[in-house]
């Protein structure tokens, strides 16, 4: 699956089944064919396509907090790294603070306000395999390319004489995001942004199944009665279990890690030593 297939339809049909409804008649907010969550005490209110497509799109960026990687796709990112003259004259090593890379644009040697080019570095030189994955670019000529990592090279702007380091003076241009690459998601991570995408309908569903704290609902006419218990409650709604469920798949139990954990050993950058 793709990040844009990641919509209220995907999370109805994959985390609401047997509380959807389908749409019978289209009118202009639905397409006949399409799910949506009814109020069961007015079938003419219905949980609105924004607050689940602003449910799934705070889940994604959750996740993308919490194992430090970036799942949409962003263009055209500009990062300034530190010049360090031991390390360029060693084959210098850049960590992009987004990744995966999934195409790296340009890296420059830049000095002053207006971000003069004081070295253009050849992309043949740019090495970001194996290392895109975790965000890791490499300065090293591939073979039969000569360079002369020449110290005098700090010489070129003012000031800098018989100084080994510069803030900021190389400026790295890439693209970076999971959803950017040709295979789809990792499914482990469209589960992942379903389970808490989901949490905050239930929550909202919970409440007006009955009414908000309301346990249980007793009707009578003319012998005839009628009985609904819940277990809903001032703490408990009625998709409590759901969501207790979500929870502990996402976040695991005593001694059992959950799917959160699984993503962060998978994606969390290693430290640069193990690479």
């Amino acid at each position: 699956m793709r990040l844009k297939d990641l919509d209220d339809q995907w999370l109805l049909r994959d985390h609401f089944f047997g509380i959807y409804e389908i749409e019978e008649e289209g009118n202009d907010q639905w397409a006949r064919g399409e799910v949506y969550l009814p109020n069961p005490q007015d079938q003419s209110q219905r949980l609105d396509k924004a607050v689940i497509n602003n449910a799934i799109a705070s889940a994604i960026s959750w996740l993308e907090n919490n194992i430090s990687a970036r799942i949409r796709h962003s263009e055209e990112i500009v990062e300034h790294h530190d010049y360090d003259l031991d390390l360029f004259n060693e084959h210098m090593t850049l960590t992009a603070r987004k990744y995966p890379i999934t195409t790296l644009t340009s890296l420059k040697l830049v000095y002053g306000e207006n971000g003069a080019t004081l070295w253009d570095v050849d992309r043949d030189m740019i090495q970001i395999k194996p290392g895109s994955r975790f965000g890791i670019v490499n300065v090293l000529p591939m073979w039969g390319i000569g360079i002369n990592y020449d110290p005098a090279i700090s010489l070129l702007f003012p000031g800098a004489v018989n100084r080994r380091m510069a803030p900021s003076m190389f400026e790295l241009t890439y693209n970076a995001g999971m959803d950017g690459a040709t295979e789809d998601l990792d499914m482990m991570v469209v589960r992942a942004i379903g389970l808490r995408a989901a949490v905050h309908p239930f929550n909202i569903m919970g409440d007006i199944v009955l009414g908000a704290g309301i346990a249980s609902v007793s009707n009578s006419i003319d012998g005839l009665s009628q009985s609904i218990q819940t277990t809903s409650s001032a703490e408990n709604s009625a998709y409590s279990a759901r969501i207790i469920m979500h929870r502990k798949e996402l976040y695991g139990e005593q001694g059992t890690p959950g799917l959160l954990e699984d993503l962060k050993k998978e994606w969390r950058r290693p430290p640069l030593g193990l690479l």
